[in-house]
């Protein structure tokens, strides 16, 4: 059978399957072992087996279980508490400053654990009715909660970027580097949506005039600051051990680790049980990830051993399409995927597909990394499968509504796509912290 049917079979299939809501990990291994059979006989099992195993000996993929504690730590620790009080503190007090404060701490939340779900739960257990308190707009705040804790994603120690990495061969360190870099300008554009907005419309956000804290003293104000350490402490191990050449983004996963769990036994803030807990949500985290790993190196030696590579390759190549409108195109089913499959599952999904085409076109892959890695945070607030929705309706109050939180993710997904635009219209804010 012709190799270009053969691809449109393939992904065909795979689209069918997953909106039969078969879960994304098993539908591509479903699908992949079927085409193998029939392909190739029983023999294909063996084939398809030792492509994995070859693939499953990437060492990226080592640092995921202890990013995946660390968060656990943090989530069941409380530590990640104090640092919102310190924001609270320091500029609460200010028209829109509690929801600029949020988007910082989100911010210090992601450099500590590489995922999103830390910075959502914190923020809608402290965030959320503090700002409600204070009359601020219902969807500003639930929206700088959703993209404040998307900044996990991206912020190093980031998970995409760990696999990412991995299936693109280029190095963790410097897709964390460039992490940084759109992280901050992310964030920059965040806080001045915020702004503008409580600019416009001073009801959105208003100041706390009658502010309760301007009585508090200062060596109350030190103790809170002060109680920022951890914090701080946490992120230095991480990022402090990888920048000064002492460790590898694998060993700085199992100092962050390490650290996390030291640091929180040191202030009582967990116990054995809770240590014993946040290891077992950990393992089912990993587990997750490493299911979706597995059978998307079965689905990639499949559509490798029917030549799907060289049709996508000759196609571009017939079409004598420019690499950035290629690029662009990329970027845009990145986006539209993020609606349905979970980020993860989209990474082990295109890239195989991707990168091959990408480097024929001489792309830069770290610059294509952080442009995706920014595309797929938008799959975290883009219902109907949006984690962070999911997250923040669970620890919010009853009274709101999963249409509410729906309806505050349209301007923060804009925003996010807006910064798209930015760092792929002018890639210097990507690269220039690796050069």
């Amino acid at each position: 059978m012709d190799a270009s049917l053969l691809t449109i079979l393939l992904f065909a299939s795979l689209i069918c399957i997953l909106f039969l809501s078969v879960p994304i990990a098993f539908g591509i291994g479903i699908v992949s072992l079927t085409f193998g059979y029939f392909m190739w006989g029983p023999a294909s099992i063996f084939i398809l087996a030792s492509q994995v195993y070859a693939g499953m000996q990437n060492p990226s993929l080592v640092s995921l279980p202890f990013f995946m504690f660390m968060a656990a730590i943090l989530v069941r620790s409380g530590i990640a508490d104090d640092l919102y009080d310190a924001m609270y503190l320091l500029i609460g007090k200010f028209r829109g400053g509690l929801a600029i404060g949020t988007i910082f701490v989100c911010a210090g939340i992601g450099c500590m654990s590489g995922v999103s779900a830390v910075g959502v739960l914190t923020s809608t257990k402290i965030a959320l009715p503090a700002m409600l308190r204070r009359n601020y707009d219902e969807k500003i705040s639930l929206g700088v909660i959703m993209s404040g804790g998307a900044l996990g994603q991206l912020f190093p120690p980031s998970v995409l970027a760990i696999v990412y990495g991995g299936l693109s061969g280029v190095s963790v360190g410097k897709m964390f580097a460039v992490g940084l870099s759109t992280g901050i300008a992310l964030v920059f554009c965040l806080v001045t949506y915020v702004f503008i907005r409580c600019w416009l419309n001073k009801e959105l956000c208003p100041a706390a005039e009658d502010d309760p804290r301007q009585e508090i003293s200062l060596q109350t104000r030190i103790q809170v600051y002060s109680r920022t350490l951890p914090s701080i402490l946490i992120v230095l191990a991480v990022l402090g051990s990888m920048l000064a050449g002492i460790a590898t983004p694998t060993e700085a996963a199992a100092i962050g680790a390490a650290a996390s769990a030291l640091i929180a036994l040191i202030l009582r803030a967990i116990n054995g049980k809770d240590i014993f807990n946040a290891a077992v949500d950990a393992a089912k985290q990993t587990t997750m990830v490493l299911w979706i790993a597995l059978n998307s190196l079965l689905f990639v030696s499949v559509y490798s051993g029917i030549g799907g590579g060289d049709v996508v390759n000759d196609l571009i190549v017939n079409l004598s399409i420019s690499p950035g409108l290629v690029t662009a195109a990329m970027l845009v089913i990145v986006f539209v995927l993020g609606f349905f499959i979970d980020p993860i599952g989209i990474l082990f999904l295109t890239m195989p597909v991707f990168l091959p085409v990408l480097l024929a076109l001489d792309v830069n892959l770290i610059w294509f990394g952080a442009l995706t890695i920014l595309v797929l945070e938008t799959a975290y607030l883009t219902p109907p499968f949006g984690y962070n929705i999911f997250f923040l309706k669970a620890a919010a109050p009853a009274s709101i509504s999963l249409l509410t939180i729906y309806s505050a993710t349209p301007a923060f997904v804009l925003i996010q796509l807006l910064t798209v635009a930015v760092c792929f219209a002018m890639p210097e804010i990507v690269l220039w912290i690796t050069e």
